[in-house]
């Protein structure tokens, strides 16, 4: 292997700052470090791990029509297939048995049912306007659908793929997570505010506003008593207790965090900062925090843990590649070249000044 910049390097001076995220003081989680990284389709939005955790599933928003899903062996992160799809694909969820990856389909307004033994959409089920997040109930049988572009929410029966019903949200509703009771909680990116639908038909709701600035992406502790918020303008991970609702932590974390999870035991939370090229992981056993930026990373989008063990994966949006994280020593090491470091820095600077989305 050539000679490098380690990928547990400092950032350096360059952008003066402007992408740096600051460290956040004496942190007890784990020094990390980059294990691999490997090849995706243009503009990798999403990353989701299948129920048994051999699987990921790397949604490719660039690629119209044609390989907008990238499907890897999860251990090797290795690309051993792709789904091709009509239309622009977003954000994914598998189903509990394995069998179904849902697709979000920008363009065409709906949610394709792919089948994962042939990787052929099976259904496709019209939604709202712009679908990004999915989620699915813990059974399985019913996805919810959060419509930019639409101020709604649609619920799917995922049986027949029919609509159950639409629920009013808020400006760009985005971030979603589910309780295992059917409490549904939906971020309003520019409503600065959450939904919170309740009751076996969730007709019952309310509206916590505001929220911080910009709230982006959701998601829950295992036990349902936390709802772990990504902050984006304020570059922190807030904590609501969804008993009281009240907001009882906030966590800075890198700049401008988009996607969030939580690893299955509730140790630690890790956030995708895509204006700090990188990510953050969060010790809910202190609330320190350690934030990573990944030397050939160019503006972090989606994140999702391993369901065994301290590894993270996270795409990086405009270098298009998935990238497999966890602490240092305890995997391999992806070593960068200075050249390809140069190169990376400058393209984050010219991409935070000229963003896609």
């Amino acid at each position: 292997m050539p000679s490098g910049i380690s990928a547990r390097a400092p950032f350096g001076a360059l952008l003066l700052g402007l992408l740096v995220a600051a460290p956040w003081g004496l942190a007890t989680p784990p020094e990390l470090d980059v294990y691999d990284r490997s090849r995706t389709g243009s503009l990798p939005k999403g990353v989701t791990v299948s129920p048994d955790g051999a699987t990921l599933y790397v949604t490719n928003y660039g690629q119209e029509n044609r390989g907008n899903v990238g499907v890897y062996d999860a251990a090797a992160l290795r690309r051993v297939g792709t789904v091709h799809l009509p239309g622009v694909a977003v954000e994914s969820a598998v189903a509990p048995d394995g069998r179904t990856l849902y697709v979000s389909n920008f363009r065409r307004n709906s949610v394709q049912f792919v089948d994962l033994a042939t990787r052929r959409v099976r259904r496709e089920a019209r939604v709202g306007s712009h679908p990004k997040i999915l989620v699915l109930s813990q059974d399985g049988r019913r996805l919810f659908a959060a419509n930019w572009s639409s101020r709604s929410v649609t619920e799917l029966d995922t049986a027949t793929g029919a609509v159950v019903r639409t629920l009013r949200a808020g400006t760009n509703p985005r971030g979603m997570a589910l309780t295992r009771a059917g409490t549904l909680y939906v971020a309003n990116f520019n409503d600065h505010s959450l939904d919170v639908f309740t009751g076996l038909d969730l007709s019952a709701h309310h509206r916590i506003a505001p929220v911080c600035h910009v709230p982006r992406h959701l998601c829950l502790s295992p036990d349902d008593s936390t709802l772990y918020l990504t902050c984006m303008s304020a570059s922190e991970l807030w904590l609501l207790d969804t008993a009281t609702e009240r907001v009882t932590r906030r966590v800075p974390v890198g700049r401008a965090p988009k996607a969030v999870d939580v690893t299955a035991d509730g140790r630690w939370v890790v956030t995708a900062d895509y204006g700090g090229s990188g990510l953050t992981l969060v010790d809910t056993t202190d609330w320190s925090a350690r934030t990573l930026d990944i030397p050939s990373l160019d503006h972090a989008s989606g994140v999702a843990v391993a369901r065994a063990g301290a590894r993270f994966y996270v795409t990086g949006w405009y270098d298009n590649h998935v990238y497999a994280v966890g602490p240092t020593g305890a995997g391999p090491h992806l070593a960068i070249t200075p050249a390809e470091r140069r190169r990376v820095l400058e393209r984050r600077l010219y991409h935070a000044l000229h963003p896609v989305e």
